[in-house]
């Protein structure tokens, strides 16, 4: 069915935007009147944007909002985080999924990279809100070799009945070289080279991590290391990425590795700052993500490109470091770039992942400058419409389902926190 976007802004224009299928054909004031058979979805008082990338996040710990705050990351991790999850059910996994899915489509994140437990249980929860993602296997063994032989077994069998929905990618993921055995490493790294996958991994995001990882390797740091393995490459997304060497630095512009920003769980956490200028310079591939909802504490896209640029800025005393365009750009098309999505701009040919900006939001007030307005001051909250692979997940701020989903996973948190 043809939906048309009626009278929203688009740069400095009011349009209407043409989607056929999953795909924008035309831009352009007016065009309700040439397709009378066509869905008019109400664009007044709105600005069109591209919906935003979220390059590294942990959905199901929507659950685990607020539990653990205020610790540093090894004590969260082993005396908080390990064991509320060990505690997880089926029905946690998806209903915790479900709400990390209302909570992307609330606030304009249109394609997010999932690195969790029970990736079928996500790819459930995507067929009642099909947002686009990066569903990633995870292989984490806590450093026992017969556990991770099982894993792989798991992993296996997972790919060979998996079968991803359309927009709706597939790839490996290692936790860490700090939670994961040598083999494990080099299992999915073979693995992951014979079926042509992308893998996920955290990486170097804490100078403990660093610290430990050259003790136990003769001296290497966890991207040397993981060179060493030959486990590096442009289908390798490293998360954090926080405390780089020079040589560090080398080795991931030599070998193509993309890195991901969490400016609010670095910054929660203690972990450090990004070398946003550093990767940049060296044209390292470059994306933005919330990490999970229990270390940021929310999957709010506009924030995190707010606290991306003022971190860059305030931590090297350079206000013209990491501009709104900048980070805008990365948080866009950039990041539908480096996945693939098929949008990331607002015009013909691209996949119609569109959200709708409420102008009449204080935020959003003046009009002249949307871009700023978009990075420093607009919140997910400000989002009216949301559009995927052109369905309409959002409209007028209504999401189907919404109240069910708020009910089922109140409950789950409910038991889990008991």
């Amino acid at each position: 069915m043809k939906k048309i976007i009626q009278n929203t802004l688009l740069g400095s224009e009011i349009v209407d935007i043409l989607i056929e299928g999953r795909t924008i054909t035309k831009v352009s004031p007016a065009l309700a009147a040439e397709h009378p058979d066509a869905r008019i979805i109400n664009g007044e008082n709105t600005a069109a944007f591209p919906s935003l990338i979220n390059g590294h996040t942990h959905s199901p710990m929507t659950l685990l909002r607020g539990a653990g705050d205020d610790m540093a990351l090894k004590e969260w991790l082993e005396n908080c985080m390990w064991p509320l999850e060990s505690r997880f059910t089926d029905e946690d996994f998806y209903w915790g999924g479900r709400m990390a899915l209302m909570e992307m489509v609330r606030t304009g994140t249109g394609f997010f990279n999932e690195m969790y437990f029970n990736p079928h249980l996500m790819l459930k929860a995507l067929e009642k809100t099909n947002l686009k993602a990066r569903i990633n296997f995870p292989v984490m063994d806590l450093n026992d070799l017969e556990t991770g032989k099982k894993m792989w077994k798991d992993c296996e069998r997972f790919f060979t009945e998996t079968e991803a929905p359309e927009g709706v990618q597939l790839g490996t993921v290692l936790h860490s070289v700090y939670t994961n055995t040598r083999e494990s490493l080099e299992w999915i790294r073979d693995f992951a080279a014979e079926r042509e996958l992308p893998i996920h991994i955290h990486v170097s995001e804490t100078a403990r991590e660093v610290e430990e990882c050259r003790s136990a390797n003769g001296g290497m740091s966890p991207v040397e290391y993981l060179k060493s393995l030959n486990l590096l490459s442009n289908r390798v997304i490293a998360a954090h990425t926080v405390h780089l060497s020079e040589n560090d630095l080398a080795i991931l512009a030599e070998t193509g590795t993309a890195v991901v920003h969490n400016p609010a769980s670095n910054m929660k956490l203690a972990s450090g700052v990004f070398p946003y200028k550093a990767l940049r310079d060296r044209n390292v591939p470059i994306l933005l993500g919330t990490d999970g909802a229990s270390s940021n504490n929310n999957l709010d896209m506009l924030e995190e490109m707010k606290l991306a640029a003022l971190l860059q800025k305030v931590s090297f005393e350079d206000p013209t470091r990491l501009s709104a365009q900048e980070i805008f750009d990365i948080a866009t098309i950039g990041g539908a770039e480096i996945f693939g999505t098929g949008g990331g701009a607002v015009e013909p040919g691209k996949e119609a992942d569109i959200i709708l900006m409420d102008l009449k939001s204080p935020a959003m007030f003046p009009a002249w400058n949307l871009i700023s307005n978009m990075v420093y001051s607009a919140s997910g909250m400000d989002v009216k419409t949301h559009i995927s692979g052109g369905a309409v997940l959002m409209e007028n701020f209504e999401i189907p389902g919404y109240d069910k989903v708020f009910e089922e996973a109140g409950r789950c948190a409910r038991r889990l926190m008991s």
